[in-house]
């Protein structure tokens, strides 16, 4: 997760794709699954993976976190931070972005507290995204080098924008 070898505790991420490459492989990577399209009434999750080859468990689905509500679409998920703040001791790399291109939710989930059991940590309602942002269908999570996190949108609450395509 940090690239530490050449300075110490440089923050999250790494400094460039290549230092990424030399790095130590994951252990555990997190994967958004949706029931969408399917006929299955069950909310999306959010599924850990164990992908440790050393491990007993060793490509296994080790937690599964379902979201509270149905219907959601789990889209591109991201982190609350990265390499574009390489070098900041101050950030972490501890939350997950999962914004939800049908119910226009977002959750953040804690991976920091046990990492291979997140949990919810909060939701951002569709309200919320609505009338503070005028936007609706979030679709992918950008981490910037201020620490704010962009999240890019489909559209508007009233529907207008390429792409959007009716729940």
């Amino acid at each position: 997760m940090q690239s530490i070898s050449k300075c110490g505790a440089c923050g999250p991420g790494y400094k460039t794709p290549l230092d990424a490459m030399k790095g130590p492989r994951e252990e555990i990577v997190y994967l958004p699954c949706i029931y969408r399209n399917t006929g299955i009434e069950k909310p999306d999750y959010l599924a850990t993976v164990d992908v440790d080859p050393k491990s007993p468990h060793y490509c296994q689905v080790i937690h599964r976190l379902p979201m509270p509500n149905l219907r959601d679409e789990l889209h591109h998920s991201g982190w609350n931070t990265c390499s574009s703040s390489f070098g900041d001791v101050t950030k972490k790399r501890n939350r997950l972005l999962l914004p939800s291109l049908i119910s226009s939710r977002i959750y953040v989930v804690d991976v920091g507290t046990d990492m291979r059991a997140p949990r919810i940590h909060k939701m951002i309602e569709p309200v919320d995204v609505f009338w503070k942002c005028d936007l609706a269908n979030p679709h992918t999570t950008h981490c910037l080098g201020n620490g704010e996190i962009m999240i890019s949108s489909m559209g508007d609450p009233s529907g207008n924008g390429k792409g959007i395509y009716p729940p």
